[in-house]
């Protein structure tokens, strides 16, 4: 909080700035996953170089399920590895299964950390919330909802690390311990936006 003479009482967000030279982005809110040629994701699609803006709103949106990937029953063997490059990948695919379907989280970006134990730090992440009463951009301009957790799984493979998440650990939560605190999000957003 700022106390400033001319406009009174602000808040102002600050982050630690990261270094641009390991600065990486490895998905995004379309889809776009590092590594993959952009074709792959979207006709002409190159998400390192679209600026903000590039980012269309879209009143298209479908609650079908169709496009999910569910790696759950996916066999984990014991000596599967998985690359750096899977970890974000992995995280968005568990903000979706862990709150039963009602988020997911992309557009991860930031560094990754050498430090021991490595750390990724991440800025400007993008939440996708499928709503039931078709509420839009609750999380803002970038939240695309069914579209973008659509896109998102259009893509997305999953990785041993995936697999290992969605099968030994979550399963291992019971199902009122991971999300009853999500139960009512979207009542409570109604109460909020209203």
């Amino acid at each position: 909080i700022v106390n400033d003479k001319n406009l009174g009482t602000i808040g102002v967000l600050v982050e630690k700035q990261l270094d641009p030279k390991k600065y990486k982005k490895w998905n995004d809110d379309c889809g776009a996953v590092d590594g993959q040629n952009p074709f792959e994701n979207r006709a002409g699609y190159d998400m390192m170089h679209a600026p903000l803006d590039a980012f269309a709103e879209s009143d298209e949106e479908s609650e079908d399920d169709s496009s999910e990937d569910d790696c759950s029953g996916d066999k984990v063997e014991d000596d599967e590895v998985f690359t750096v490059a899977d970890i974000p990948q992995a995280f968005s695919h568990f903000t979706y299964t862990y709150t039963k379907r009602k988020l997911l989280v992309c557009d991860l970006q930031g560094v990754l950390s050498t430090t021991t134990p490595p750390l990724f730090e991440l800025t400007d992440p993008v939440i996708h919330f499928m709503s039931r009463r078709k509420m839009k951009s609750i999380f803002g301009r970038t939240d695309r909802g069914y579209k973008g957790r659509n896109d998102f799984f259009r893509t997305h493979k999953c990785s041993p690390l995936c697999r290992m998440i969605n099968r030994r650990w979550i399963r291992k939560v019971g199902e009122h311990q991971r999300s009853s605190h999500l139960d009512d999000l979207e009542e409570q957003i109604s109460n909020v936006a209203s």
